[in-house]
């Protein structure tokens, strides 16, 4: 597909206004991610993996649907869809009036989406939403199709549900990173990740890097209380969600408990360098992964204001080879 002419094709409608303040109502930097978890315990991490000229915007997954094209305009407000069929589709128009229907093929079920709220809330994992607009879908199918969908001005798309077969599936978000804000996020503690933000090329490095930081910004001192000596973990899922691989699999730690204080003001990084193969020590295949470090730590009582916060994160990682030309 030449995503140019789809362009040049599909955008002939498409209003641009560069004054209006600018919204995220999808994702739209590479750098950032989303992680959302079903009612029935599946998890779906969500990351750009290309981008052509300012506006289209490839996700790993959207709705579900992998290796997704959407053509996002410049202040964010207008979101297009490229369906099956490679036409492009308004799926949301955020300065339209509730009521505003939009004729949009998503999953072979799904043919119609309606604006029905702009003042939605939503309480989630990753925090307390107003002010969301929310989308609700027909289609033709029984036991499939999206159903509603929620989106933030702020974060992008918070929540969706569809239908199947066991009833109706929640896709929750449950940890982003958004403007290298990272969600959940508390008065007093900041947690942030770095992860590989471009495609990792096989045949030129063998190791990823990945770290997450937990900043007290609090008045109160947190105590990370450990089990052993491993105070993070890094793992390493394929696209069925199976473990890969574990930064610790060749490594060796003592049995010790033992705590970690981080003051008023301080900060403390835990991460390292992932190995690309896999637990067999065999080389990783091209593709995309998803990426998770944890603090295997937990807060002791004493920081129990802040036990709710999850001290982990995850992102995109996608791995290819790098073309040799002869």
């Amino acid at each position: 597909m030449n995503i140019y002419q789809k362009i040049t094709l599909g955008l002939s409608t498409v209003l641009l206004s560069g004054t209006a303040a600018a919204n995220n109502f999808v994702m739209t930097s590479p750098a950032d991610y989303r992680s959302y978890k079903s009612s029935q315990g599946e998890v779906v991490s969500v990351g750009i993996i290309e981008t052509m000229g300012a506006n289209w915007k490839q996700y790993s997954s959207f709705f579900g649907q992998q290796n997704q094209w959407l053509w996002v305009s410049n202040n964010g407000n207008q979101v297009y869809w490229l369906n099956e069929s490679q036409e492009l589709e308004m799926l949301l128009d955020s300065s339209d009036p509730v009521g505003t229907e939009y004729q949009v093929n998503i999953d072979g079920c799904t043919d119609k989406a309606v604006l029905s709220n702009k003042e939605a809330s939503l309480l989630s994992a990753a925090g307390d939403f107003n002010d969301l607009v929310k989308l609700d879908f027909t289609g033709y199918c029984f036991d499939a199709g999206l159903k509603s969908a929620w989106f933030s001005p702020e974060v992008g798309l918070v929540k969706w549900t569809q239908d199947s077969v066991l009833g109706v599936v929640e896709f929750e978000l449950e940890h982003a990173k958004v403007e290298g804000m990272t969600l959940p996020n508390q008065s007093g503690i900041e947690l942030s990740a770095q992860f590989p933000i471009e495609t990792v090329m096989l045949n030129q490095q063998k190791s990823v890097e990945a770290s997450i930081t937990l900043a007290n910004h609090s008045s109160q001192t947190l105590i990370l209380d450990f089990t052993s000596g491993q105070t993070f973990e890094i793992y390493l899922y394929d696209d069925q969600d199976k473990l890969v691989t574990l930064w610790s699999s060749d490594r060796m730690f003592t049995q010790a408990l033992h705590s970690m204080e981080i003051k008023p003001g301080e900060a403390e990084r835990f991460g390292g360098e992932l190995e690309l193969k896999d637990l067999d020590g065999q080389p990783l295949d091209i593709g995309s992964y998803k990426i998770k470090i944890e603090i295997k730590g937990s807060l002791a009582p004493e920081a129990s204001s802040f036990s709710h916060i999850p001290l982990s994160s995850e992102s995109v990682l996608h791995l290819d080879n790098m073309m040799t030309h002869y």
